[in-house]
């Protein structure tokens, strides 16, 4: 017997010897003995939603088997976000499972919480807010998220009949300084969408719309529309910006200016573009003024406070004119609200001599946070709750106390004794812990409700699964507590169908089926009576551009806090998929860090993990730095969202929270924060953070994995076509017979009948987001292993998101997905000895567990890097197990895992097609990764249809396979990201 042999034989042994010991049977039927009219055991149902994590409004599938949600998918029907979903928005089924999660009302006494029931918590509120009400007028006060117009009405009613004022909405990205720049340009304080998708050329200076700006997938889906290649053709994209965000790093040339200098580059091609004829449309007083105002704004005086290079700024202005269809937005996270504003202001001017028609501005179709209010609002609400005689504060699904720098005088605000604090929210967080009564209420996928993410789109919200606690809704709850035995409506479902019937959108209960079916209204035709137009007379510029030459020189660093991709304002810090996937730009999961740019960590003799202590006029905050070139050198940043004191497992003390070293004070004219801090000390402590980034190399080390092309070449002929053998002339072969040649191949090809399958991933249309892979978190039933073992080096993830710079220019950045390849060569399965890794006839390297016995011999030999070893059973704490996919096995200790291309998704069409008797059509299966990618980056298909997009794209010029001169034949086929030089070489205008 050979050694293969033994091992085989004896992992087959063990596993039945294991399978006899147990006293419980492996596997138990369940059967529901009440089952919903719609559920077959077995098989999924869909119910439309829409999404919650952040004020955009994006439609949601929630896919629900046996009674509870496992999936979140975006809904294609909904004009938002057209079936793309973010990280967060796959992120928010665990929610419902957080382990943390609260399952009923608490109350503080003496200091100590105590459980009490949601009828006592009722009738608490309630005697609270008639004794408050019988004192007189706005002695309750409510603060809530954005909400939408049916909750916000509720909200309204109910304060009515408690003699307040009307609710707050707060929002900690409420965009005051673009509110205030339309307000002042256009006459209302609005925030429109932008048809970014019709520009040939578009400007950024700061708004991340691929992250947190507006409507990140919304705006993803539209760039990329614009960005992509068609046609050997694309436009461009520039941004200006201190420091290098993702939706920068996806720019064709990103500007590094110094932090406030926006507004002056802004003003100066203001001059530019009425010196060379442009603004002639503008009306005669205010283009005097502009051009009296944009007059010391030359080129050199732009250079010397912007501190971007002169030819740079002179491309752009030479690009300005000559574009087509050119598109400028404003300023984004980072900057203090009075230079934002500048910034802002100076966009909208620009955005009116290029467009005079404001054609890629819908003023009909605005953003739903243009209803949030500003800061200074919000503290203003406060600063009353404090100084005027308020008995009852509510807060609904907000956490001030960690999202407001000011979070240390509102703990003295709502710590008053005269003050009963109700805060509804399902977990601990900051502000809750400082309530006297916490009042856990439904989440979005448990209630009902409608949302108008835009003015002419309602989103609804409905139950996709039984509530695992008994928590109301919060419209549920106020009903019952400010109208009693008066309520207008039994429930709130029935009050949100009767404001849609006031609104004329259902009329009768088969538009209301329809209507939640649909996940919403998308139909909507009024028009806004709004309709932007200049004044006649000057615009009051001189007030607010007084001090935009002020001077900024580079003496101390300046601090940038920034939002997050993953976390967003710090709501999402509680999840614990979005902790482990890796930040797109650092690849640091779990922690915080302090983006330095290399010379300023050379000039202070840092060294990546150092732990520095940053201190500002407001506060101190120790972190360690990250190397990172994408900085303005006399400019360090940090993202916010971590730093929480509490908020669960998953959160608490987590990373640090930046808004500590940030003023409390709000700008005096947009009513805005400031994200901008000037350091007055900076420290070494001699200590060293090893930081849990997964990038191993910035380097491809000049290996084809993270290839490029120019414009002006990508059509050409690839030297894969060649026949050599080296690593840059070997050819493209594809996973099929025909890949096959007798002068490269020893092994014969293998017969695939009928399928199989593949993929192509477009980098060009990669712009590194990320939700790919927490996609693949939540379809796969992926172990979150902590920050303790990513340290230690055993990350779960089947799909990374590499990222990668030129050597050439640290500045650039390719990112580039990468899974199993699904080799039809493929070295895993050759030097396993038990045969574990498994050709199938369709082509998929299938991992058989129950075989698995942990030689780890098959990771060795992978190119790729993409097989992941279960050196643990991962921590999944109730209720987590119930977001678990039954379709996908969990995996444990000893065992290698890796991507299966969803093959659970192919098994299922592989059913319906059997079923239709008839073969699966191309397109029909899409894994997890393909579904939510809102730049359509990734294809799957069936390579032995030659008709199937997976083949036809693989004919392209620019299709090459990582590593391809190892003839493992990879399944997956990358598209080269095309490349092209900003700069202008045509004849100015």
């Amino acid at each position: 017997m050979n050694r293969r042999t033994f091992l085989k034989i004896s992992g087959i042994g063990s596993i039945a010897v294991a399978a006899g010991c147990t006293s419980e049977s492996e596997k138990s039927l369940y059967s529901l003995i009440h089952a919903p009219d719609d559920m077959v055991t077995g098989k999924p149902s869909w119910y439309a939603s829409t999404c919650r994590e952040c004020p955009a409004g994006c439609g949601i599938l929630a896919k629900n088997r046996e009674g509870r949600v496992i999936k979140l998918e975006g809904n294609p029907a909904h004009p938002i976000n057209q079936g793309a979903l973010c990280m967060r928005g796959q992120a928010a089924l665990q929610g419902i499972y957080n382990p943390d999660r609260l399952q009923t009302p608490l109350l503080k006494e003496n200091g100590e919480w105590h459980p009490i029931s949601f009828t006592q918590a009722d009738t608490l509120i309630t005697q609270k807010a008639r004794m408050a009400s019988q004192k007189g007028p706005n002695r309750i006060r409510l603060i809530s998220e954005v909400v939408g117009d049916s909750l916000r009405t509720l909200f309204q009613e109910a304060l009515q009949q408690w003699q307040s004022d009307g609710p707050v909405l707060f929002e900690p990205y409420a965009f005051e300084s673009l509110k205030a720049a339309h307000d002042m340009i256009f006459g209302e304080p609005v925030l429109p969408s932008f048809h970014m998708d019709q520009a040939d050329l578009l400007v950024g200076f700061g708004a991340d719309f691929l992250e947190t700006w507006l409507s990140p997938v919304e705006y993803a889906h539209k760039f990329k529309a614009m960005h992509a290649l068609h046609d050997s053709r694309k436009g461009i994209f520039i941004a200006i910006t201190p420091f290098q965000s993702l939706t920068a790093a996806n720019a064709d040339h990103w500007m590094a200016c110094r932090p406030g200098g926006e507004a002056v580059v802004v003003f100066g091609l203001i001059r530019d573009m009425i010196d060379r004829g442009r603004g002639t449309e503008l009306p005669d007083p205010v283009r005097r003024q502009i051009t009296r105002i944009c007059d010391p704004f030359t080129s050199s005086e732009v250079i010397r406070l912007s501190g971007i290079p002169v030819e740079a700024f002179d491309m752009l202005s030479n690009r300005l004119m000559d574009a087509k269809s050119p598109l400028v937005l404003g300023s984004g996270p980072g900057m203090d609200c009075g230079t934002a504003m500048q910034t802002d202001i100076g966009v909208s001017l620009l955005n009116l001599i290029l467009d005079p028609g404001l054609t890629r501005y819908d003023f009909q179709n605005r953003h739903r946070i243009e209803c949030a209010a500003k800061r200074s609002d919000v503290s203003a609400f406060f600063e009353t709750i404090d100084k005027e005689p308020v008995d009852l504060l509510l807060l609904h699904n907000t956490n001030p106390v960690f999202t407001l720098p000011s979070g240390r005088r509102l703990t003295e605000i709502i710590s008053r004794e005269t003050l009963f604090v109700v805060s509804f929210t399902n977990f601990m967080d900051e502000t809750a812990e400082r309530s006297n009564l916490i009042y856990p209420i439904q989440l979005p996928l448990e209630t009902w409700d409608a949302y108008e993410g835009k003015t002419r789109v309602t989103g609804t919200l409905q139950p996709a699964m039984a509530g695992l606690t008994h928590a109301p809704g919060v419209g549920d709850m106020l009903l019952r507590c400010a109208f009693g035995d008066k309520q207008p409506v039994p429930n709130y479902k029935s009050y949100v169908a009767r404001q849609l019937n006031i609104q004329h959108h259902v009329q009768n209960p088969r538009d209301w089926v329809t209507t939640i079916q649909a996940g919403g209204i998308f139909n909507k035709t009024e028009n806004s009576p709004f309709s932007p137009g200049l004044p006649a007379g000057e615009l009051p510029l001189e007030q607010i551009l007084h001090d935009i030459r002020a001077d900024r020189s580079d003496a101390g660093l300046l601090f940038m806090a920034v939002p997050s991709l993953r976390f967003y304002d710090g709501r999402g810090a509680n999840k614990s998929w979005l902790n482990e996937a890796p930040d797109p730009l650092t690849l640091v999961c779990w922690q915080s860090v302090v983006q330095v740019h290399p010379h300023t960590m050379a000039a202070n003799g840092w060294k990546q993990g150092d732990v520095i202590q940053f201190q500002s006029n407001f506060g101190t905050l120790q972190a360690p730095v990250f190397d990172w070139s994408g900085i303005y050198p006399g400019a360090v940043v940090m993202i916010m969202g971590q730093g929480h004191t509490t908020y669960g497992r998953y959160a608490k003390d987590q990373g640090r929270n930046p808004l500590t070293l940030l003023a409390p004070d709000d700008d005096p004219i947009t009513g805005g924060p400031s994200y901008l801090v000037r350091l007055s000390e900076v420290r070494t402590l001699g200590q060293k953070q090893e930081l849990a980034h997964l990038d191993g190399s910035r380097s491809q080390h000049g290996r084809n994995i993270a290839l490029t092309c120019d414009l002006q070449t990508c059509h050409l002929p690839s030297p894969h076509s060649g026949q050599g053998l080296g690593m840059w002339d070997f050819p493209l072969t594809l996973p099929i017979p025909e890949g096959y040649d007798i002068r490269l191949d020893i092994y014969p090809s293998h017969p695939h009948a009928d399928y199989r399958w593949g993929m192509v991933v477009d980098l060009d249309r990669c712009i590194g987001c990320g939700a790919c892979t927490v996609a693949c978190y939540a379809e796969n039933n992926i172990g979150m292993v902590g920050e303790k073992q990513i340290l230690a080096g055993r990350e779960m993830a089947w799909l990374r998101i590499e990222r990668y710079l030129d050597p050439d220019d640290m500045r650039k950045i390719i990112f580039l997905p990468m899974m199993c390849q699904h080799c039809d060569n493929a070295p895993c399965e050759s030097v396993c000895p038990v045969y574990a890794p498994h050709h199938s006839k369709e082509g998929i390297n299938n991992q058989i567990y129950n075989r698995c016995i942990g030689t780890r011999f098959c990771a060795q030999n992978c190119p790729y890097k993409v097989r992941r070893f279960n050196w643990l059973n991962w921590d999944l704490p109730e209720p987590l197990p119930l977001q678990l996919n039954p379709d996908v096995t969990v995996r444990t200790a000893g065992v290698m895992e890796k991507c299966s291309f969803c093959i659970q998704r192919i098994k299922d069409g592989h059913d319906m097609a059997k079923n239709e008797k008839r073969l699966i059509r191309d397109g029909e299966i899409i894994p997890a990764c393909v579904q939510t990618c809102p730049t359509h980056a990734l294809v799957f298909g069936n390579f032995m249809d030659t008709g199937s997009r997976v083949r036809r794209l693989a004919d392209d010029p620019r299709a090459y396979q990582v590593l391809g001169y190892l003839n493992t034949k990879p399944a997956v086929i990358y598209l080269k990201k095309v490349m092209q030089d900003a700069s202008f070489h045509g004849k100015p205008s």
